[in-house]
């Protein structure tokens, strides 16, 4: 809206009585009809419930979801175009507080604990020193018959990997060291872990037992010997070991690059490392389209050690009114696998359905931990002995009842990683990695190389009631729209927020596709890391063609 309006009315309407124009905003009846509201400078509209705005320059509408709870600060992410910020993801950032506990990480990978550990001596007989800054510990121990020595505690989960706890160390003595879960903790007791003896300086390999929870890991324990020592830390690391091998893989989306220039596909792949490729197959009636062009795609491939899968993919696919077609899809590739000779057989089929790109009204998200474990056991009935993967975002990691359902019909999973910040990708990448660990499933990592258009985000801080916001929480039909303005408004009946800063989003902390180079030569890394995981699946790479 370009010129400026002396008074404007926020309509909801139903959609076939609803004015033209622009800003608006479509919403949808408890009957599922469709509502759209609208700004328009006039009083009132047939048929429609009005709100008067003031003299208000509206620049965009956007609805929140039902039922959602607005907090202190909103995050509005899209693009200006033609003078209007148009909205692509809203996010309600969570109000912490001094009472709210941080979420436990991952302890990190080939990094000294130290710097962000707290030492506690204990024991009755008071016969330990010990002091922990600058990333080292030093503790000092008088001889003694009772039990001492020092905890050491961090803000961490112990990752389910295979892995040592290398300590670097110099003093005399001979220390034992332990390591308690939150039950080993309760009981004041813990796991042996190895014995440091301290002779001058060296470095000790400390094993981790295969009895510790690592989930609720709480402490390791270092025991003061009876006859007295002194010892100091210099470094403490979770070191991977025995990493495995596992092949990088791609998808591949236009169906006549493997139909019409497999060859070419093939040793673009070998040149690339990659192991996997995850292809679009057609189906037609209920089977495979061109089943001959596929069997000889995939022995060629096979030839050169390279598996091939078939991707299927739509949100739609996990409502009820489309599970029936969506599970007929995995019988037509079970039945291809069942009737080809082993060489020509796909390896697996994988399901790319992210149902929370679907609008409100179509799947509620009250309704996914319900609807998509239903899907999953269709397919998995549908598939029969055939593999089945399953897409799933990083940000998936709590939902509780979808790993559930993917622990109990899904072969595998790959994990939407999609930052290229090595410390984020480990930190998203772990509770997958550890779900896989402790389900007996393979997880994959996978990583953007492709094109992300540039957008802002802009940050809304709540301001108290009756000021001028620059953007106003109205609520009409009980139904919670923000309207965002271009100069700043105060409203009655509406709760206002303030533009606080705006940035821009260039996909640089996304992709990797202004810098593939980056990409390349981070890829060894991640799989010497995550190789000692047992089921590491391998990266995936999205858009890497």
């Amino acid at each position: 809206m370009n010129a400026t309006v002396l008074a404007a009315f926020l309509h909801l309407c139903p959609a076939s009585s609803a004015p033209a124009g622009a800003p608006s905003a479509t919403a949808f009846g408890a009957d599922g009809s469709e509502l759209r509201f609208v700004v328009n400078a006039a009083p009132g509209m047939p048929g429609c419930r009005s709100l008067a705005l003031g003299a208000a320059q509206v620049e965009a509408l956007q609805l929140l979801a039902p039922g959602a709870r607005p907090t202190r600060t909103i995050l509005l992410q899209g693009s200006d175009r033609d003078g209007r910020f148009s909205v692509s993801e809203q996010t309600l950032v969570p109000d912490g507080g001094a009472d709210t506990p941080a979420k436990p990480q991952p302890m990190p990978l080939r990094t000294n604990l130290l710097a962000t550990m707290q030492a506690r001596s204990y024991g009755v007989e008071e016969r330990v020193e010990a002091s922990l800054a600058g990333g080292r510990l030093q503790i000092s121990c008088r001889p003694g018959s009772r039990p001492a020595g020092v905890l050491l505690t961090g803000p961490w989960t112990m990752p389910r990997l295979r892995a040592v706890l290398r300590a670097g160390f110099s003093g005399k003595g001979q220390f034992d060291w332990q390591v308690a879960d939150a039950a080993q903790a309760a009981r004041e007791s813990g796991l042996d872990m190895g014995r440091i003896a301290a002779g001058g300086a060296g470095s000790a390999r400390l094993a981790l037992p295969a009895g510790l929870d690592r989930g609720s890991w709480r402490q390791f324990v270092i025991a003061c010997p009876a006859s007295g020592g002194s010892l100091r830390l210099d470094s403490l690391v979770l070191e991977p070991e025995a990493p495995a091998a596992a092949p990088r893989s791609t998808w591949i989306w236009d169906r006549s690059a493997w139909r019409e220039r497999g060859d070419e596909l093939l040793a673009w792949a070998a040149r690339q490392r990659i192991g996997e490729l995850f292809i679009v197959v057609p189906l037609e009636e209920g089977r495979v389209q061109e089943p001959q062009a596929l069997a000889a795609f995939v022995r060629r491939a096979g030839q050169q050690d390279v598996k091939v899968s078939a991707v299927e993919g739509d949100p739609h696919m996990v409502l009820p009114s489309q599970r029936a077609a969506t599970a007929a899809r995995a019988r037509a590739y079970a039945a291809y696998n069942a009737a080809a000779e082993p060489p020509a057989r796909l390896a697996a089929i994988q399901f790319d359905i992210e149902p929370y790109l679907l609008p409100e009204h179509v799947l509620p998200s009250s309704r996914l931990d319900e609807e998509y474990p239903a899907t999953l056991a269709a397919l998995r009935e549908a598939a029969g002995s055939m593999a089945l993967e399953f897409v799933v975002p990083f940000w998936w990691d709590e939902r509780a009842a979808v790993l559930a359902g993917l622990a109990r019909y899904a072969d595998a999973l790959t994990v939407m990683d999609y930052r290229t910040d090595p410390e984020q990708i480990q930190r998203f990448a772990v509770p997958f990695l550890d779900w896989a660990a402790a389900n007996g499933k393979r997880a994959r990592i996978a990583l953007e190389a492709g094109p992300l258009p540039r957008e802002t985000q802009r940050r809304y801080q709540r301001l108290p009631d009756g000021s001028a916001g620059d953007m106003l929480l109205v609520t009409l039909e009980g139904r919670q729209l923000l309207v965002l303005l271009r100069q700043p408004l105060a409203h009655a009946s509406a709760q206002p927020y303030q533009l606080t800063g705006a940035r821009v989003i260039d996909g640089s902390a996304t992709t990797f596709h202004a810098d593939k180079d980056a990409l390349r030569a981070l890829l060894p890394r991640l799989e010497a890391d995550f190789g000692a995981w047992p089921g590491f699946g391998g990266i995936a790479l999205h858009e890497l063609r």
